[in-house]
Order: structure tokens, then C-alpha cells, then sequence
């Protein structure tokens, strides 16, 4: 019986090691970072644009995960971040994608 309580304890702590979801967003925010150092600017656009598109499919489980002040302020983010990418502003665009990891680590912490 003890050993059941323990696998079942341990399965449970395993699983909770991980950020559950949040990955979705930072692959392609690393990408955008990296493009920053090299600037392409329709390439910056792109990736942008990547990211609002994974937003909008995963809107529903942010806002089950987050208030309305994170999902709402994540949004804004990355509108702002295209604005920027279109205005080719560098500073801009590394100050949103900052902002925009912050507020999904604050949407995926448990």
C-alpha cells in the first residue's frame, strides 16, 4: 500500500517540474530575438505575426490560466511588437517581447 502512495506521489511532483503550456510561446520568441541581433525586418514581421496567430489559437486556455489584466496585456504586447517590427524599431520591439515573456511566466506559474 505504501508503495502505491509513493509512486503515486512521485508520478504527481514529476509532473509538476515542468512549465505546462508556456513553451508554445517561447520558442518562437527566442526565434524573434535572435532575429533582432541581424535585422530582416519581413522576417521580424513574420515571426511577429507567428505569435499573434499562436495567441489566437490558444487564447481560450490563457484565459482559463490567467486574469483578465494578463491575456488582455499579452495581446497588447504583440500588437505593439508588430507595430514595431513595421516601424523597424528595434528597441521597441525587444522591450514588447520582454514584457510579453513576463506576462505568459506569470500566466503558466502555478
Amino acid at each position: 500500500m505504501k508503495t502505491i502512495i509513493y509512486l503515486s506521489l512521485f508520478i504527481l511532483l514529476s509532473g509538476c517540474a515542468q512549465t505546462i503550456g508556456g513553451d508554445i510561446f517561447f520558442k518562437p520568441m527566442d526565434e524573434l530575438e535572435q532575429a533582432l541581433d541581424q535585422p530582416e525586418w519581413e522576417e521580424i514581421s513574420l515571426q511577429a505575426n507567428e505569435l499573434k496567430s499562436i495567441y489566437e489559437d490558444n487564447k481560450w486556455k490563457i484565459q482559463l490560466l490567467g486574469d483578465e489584466g494578463e491575456y488582455e496585456g499579452l495581446n497588447e504586447s504583440i500588437n505593439k511588437m508588430i507595430a514595431a517590427a513595421k516601424e523597424e524599431d528595434t528597441t521597441n520591439v525587444r522591450m514588447e517581447l520582454a514584457t510579453a515573456r513576463s506576462l505568459i511566466k506569470d500566466i503558466y506559474s502555478l
